[in-house]
């Protein structure tokens, strides 16, 4: 692991780790806490969870999964928070106002580089900010294969459902930093 790397992660105060699987991918997830920014060339994706009034904005994949850290992949040249706003909007629906760097999750690949893989290799990360709903446009949504709907649900709802361990803790988190 680079250094660099190693030195932002010790920065943040871990929560949990666990082990996914993308497709075939096999995956390692740690979940932090820490407002320091992630070095931008780690940085594949952005996050937020995202609160208006006393509701968590839930995602619904097409597959039935569902999270509550909507966001997405970076665009060339795109900063984390421009990633943020553009990804929010296109996938949900809604802009946003108040952000905040709540932490962070890193990936590491437990596997051998996937053929045409085109982003950072052996490890990711996923800055995740807390934020707050402003102003909802569904004319702004780009259908794709994954979203199947999203909806504020209101926060004792969001605690009883199935996530990973690591998004009920940053959503725990958020809540006592709100």
């Amino acid at each position: 692991m680079q250094k660099d790397l190693l030195d932002f992660l010790s920065s943040g105060t871990k929560l949990c780790d666990e082990l996914v699987t993308w497709g075939t991918m096999p995956l390692q997830v740690t979940c932090y806490l820490g407002n320091k920014p992630p070095p931008v060339r780690y940085v594949s994706s952005v996050r937020a969870i995202v609160f208006r009034s006393q509701s968590v904005l839930v995602v619904t994949q097409k597959n039935g999964e569902i999270y509550i850290v909507p966001g997405g992949r970076v665009e060339k040249g795109e900063m984390p928070l421009e990633t943020l706003t553009r990804e929010l909007l296109e996938e949900t629906g809604w802009t946003i106002l108040r952000t905040e760097l709540l932490g962070f999750m890193h990936f590491h690949h437990l596997a051998a580089k996937p053929v045409d893989y085109r982003y950072p290799y052996p490890d990711f990360l996923w800055p995740i900010y807390l934020a707050e709903a402003k102003d909802f446009m569904a004319s702004a949504i780009i259908p794709d294969d994954y979203v199947s709907e999203s909806a504020f649900r209101p926060i004792e709802e969001v605690r009883r459902l199935t996530l990973p361990n690591g998004q009920l803790l940053l959503f725990e988190a958020a809540l006592k930093i709100r």
